[in-house]
């Protein structure tokens, strides 16, 4: 019988995870290299479709292992639910494009996108949460977004002109977005590394990374993820159990030092939280914007674009389409609407839009279930969850495999779905 701590599983594991950073990286302030060349190379760094076809590489062999496996982590009954009803729905919705909506695009396409989404969700939100435990998932994503932001702002010291996109710090990735991830999960996996690890040399690393990481989020400018890391911050302090005189007192003077700022500088930092939102104050270098009119501008526009197919969906590849030609260099992000429910209108219409809704409920009841966790590791992943909540409705449905936030995303619903469904066995066993 086959064990999950197999080393081909971990090696396949590994390598699948470490490709969603990978395959962000832009070398053109590192090397001179081309643009782009061939199906190899594509804005400095590896081509999405070189991209796809490493990750189908690791992962059908991971899929026929992970079918001889009998132990693994379980999920939990309703994510399984929600997984099929999800295959469900987008392979339905696909077919029906092909033939009603999408009839002058290629076929072969829209059927590649549809497998490449299924692919990506069973791999990533399925497969590997369960065979790799949580504590080795935090560990490794934390050590490859932390040097990876480490290297990021040895380039910003040394050559700070070759990182900045419009007044924005995009590091070694291709564009923001992807410096904002990896800086955000290495500053939330990195509270949880520092609480679980014992060893000193470990806790500077965490440490180390924890101050880079949030320096790098304010040079990217954006809002949302910097209150995301401050949010995962206060509810890991809140929620660390601690078991030592000093750790208790540390708790408190944090608390402590909470409350004070809130009492004398609430109204400061509302106002200065406002002014952020409206675009009367900026953050780092990028320029003031006012993010609720932005946002409302999108939600507006995607909905438009929603209710000429509001029962089918424009497809998995509408954002990629221009002039009828489907094309990774023809990305519109005037057909990606940053809302996750009319971004699901738009790919799969009404039926993708409820389960949505229902998906987004689960997340959020999960991860709250979650935070009960013994482990600290668990625990962390249902906060990184937790506090990107709004980021997620703010932003469009996760279905891209190549996409780096798509594959973390979908690894971290899998391992919050395994940690809830081991708390209610755990329940279950002790009735």
């Amino acid at each position: 019988m086959l064990q999950a701590r197999d080393g081909r599983i971990l090696f396949l594991i590994k390598a699948l995870v470490a490709m969603l950073f990978i395959s962000k990286i832009s070398l053109g302030s590192l090397l001179p290299i081309p643009a782009s060349f061939a199906f190899l190379i594509y804005q400095k760094g590896l081509h999405p479709f070189m991209n796809l076809f490493l990750c189908i590489l690791f992962g059908t062999p991971l899929a026929l292992l992970w079918l001889k496996v009998r132990v693994r982590n379980h999920l939990s009954g309703f994510y399984k639910l929600f997984i099929f009803l999800l295959v469900l729905i987008l392979t339905t919705q696909t077919l029906l494009q092909i033939h009603y909506v999408n009839s002058g695009e290629s076929a072969f396409m829209q059927i590649g996108a549809l497998c490449a989404s299924l692919f990506m969700m069973m791999v990533y939100g399925v497969l590997i949460p369960s065979l790799w435990p949580a504590p080795d998932f935090l560990k490794f994503v934390q050590r490859w977004s932390g040097v990876l932001v480490l290297i990021s702002l040895l380039l910003f010291v040394l050559a700070g002109s070759s990182v900045f996109k419009g007044g924005r710090f995009v590091g070694v990735f291709k564009h923001i977005p992807h410096m904002v991830t990896c800086a955000t999960v290495a500053f939330v996996f990195s509270l949880g590394t520092f609480l679980r690890e014992a060893k000193a040399q470990h806790k500077i690393w965490s440490l180390l990374i924890l101050c880079a990481s949030f320096f790098a989020i304010v040079l990217t400018g954006t809002r949302s993820s910097a209150g995301a890391a401050l949010m995962a911050f206060v509810v890991t302090m809140v929620l660390h159990r601690t078991v030592t005189n000093e750790g208790r007192i540390f708790k408190f003077l944090f608390l402590s030092l909470i409350v004070t700022v809130s009492l004398f500088f609430g109204a400061d930092i509302y106002e200065f939280t406002r002014g952020l939102a409206t675009g009367q104050s900026s953050l780092g270098g990028r320029e003031a914007q006012d993010g609720v009119a932005s946002r409302w501008e999108e939600v507006q526009r995607g909905s438009q674009i929603f209710l000429q197919e509001p029962w089918l969906g424009h497809g998995l590849l509408s954002k990629f389409a221009s002039g009828g030609e489907v094309d990774v260099a023809n990305y519109n992000a005037m057909k990606d609407p940053h809302n996750i429910f009319i971004s699901a209108g738009v790919i799969g219409g009404w039926p993708l839009v409820v389960l949505s809704v229902v998906g987004l409920i689960f997340m959020i009841v999960a991860a709250l279930k979650s935070l009960k966790a013994q482990d600290v590791a668990k625990r962390q992943i249902a906060i990184y969850l937790l506090a990107h909540i709004p980021i997620l409705v703010i932003y469009h449905v996760h279905l891209s495999l190549g996409g780096m936030a798509d594959r973390l995303y979908w690894m971290v619903f899998g391992f919050v779905a395994a940690s809830a469904a081991t708390l209610s066995n755990d329940r279950t066993a002790l009735k």
